[in-house]
């Protein structure tokens, strides 16, 4: 194994150590990766709806061109 594997194994056991020892440790533990997942889940949110977005953009346009067809096709039959 190299250092960094080392290293890692030894934050891992650190954390697990202080886990067992402090129960409020495993609260805070669970409430950081609550805020972990909720920061991941809004910069992906953030990410889709920017308004410069350009695959969002060409999804929407896309959307919209379909939408828009339909409603000239319904707009023409009930028009005859």
């Amino acid at each position: 194994m190299t250092s960094f594997n080392y290293v890692i194994l030894l934050i891992f056991v650190f954390i697990a150590y202080m886990a067992i020892v402090d129960p409020n440790i495993n609260e805070y533990l669970t409430l950081i990766f609550k805020i972990i997942r909720i920061n991941t889940e809004r910069m992906l949110w953030m990410i889709r709806l920017h308004p410069y977005n350009p695959i969002t953009n060409l999804i929407m346009k896309l959307k919209y061109d379909k939408i828009a067809k339909e409603l000239e096709k319904e707009f023409l039959e009930r028009g005859n």
